[in-house]
Parts: structure tokens; sequence; C-alpha cells
């Protein structure tokens, strides 16, 4: 577990779940538009996540974010717009 701090004073274990989160909702939200082959999606998903979740936080940790309530009802909202898109 990263128990170390940003200066902002977000902990880096919550900031990168956070980012992660908001990768994966934002993949699964674009991969159906790309194509209709499910095993290329999931494909595309496990591969970019990492890199994806890695290049996110390191641009949040630049730029000083810090996971706010607005950024908590961010996510909330686009999980939910996840699960409306992916169960019509």
């Amino acid at each position: 577990m990263i128990a170390s701090t940003t200066e902002t004073g977000n902990s880096l274990d919550r900031l990168l779940l956070y980012n992660f989160l908001m990768v994966t909702a934002v993949a699964l939200l674009i991969t159906p538009l790309l194509t209709d082959n499910k095993l290329f999606e999931l494909m595309l998903l496990i591969t970019m996540q990492i890199a994806l979740t890695c290049i996110s936080t390191l641009i949040g940790l630049s730029m000083g974010h810090t996971v706010t309530k607005r950024g908590a009802s961010l996510l909330f909202a686009i999980w939910m717009l996840v699960w409306c898109v992916h169960l019509a």
C-alpha cells in the first residue's frame, strides 16, 4: 500500500484508485463505439489499462489534482452512465 501523500495532501493510493476507476469507465464507454468484436474490446481494455492509468496519475500529480466531492460525484455519474450504456 502506498502511504505517501502529495503536496496537496491527498494520499497517492487514493489518487491512483480514482484515476484507475476513471480510466476504466471512459474505456468501457468508448470501446463499444470502436468495433463489434468483443474479444478485441477486452484485449484493448486490458492492455491499455495500466499504461493509461499511470499516465493519467502522473498528469494529475503534475497538475496538483485532488480528489474532492465534485470529483467523486463525477466519477459516480460516469459509472452510472457506464451501467446505463451496457444494460441497454
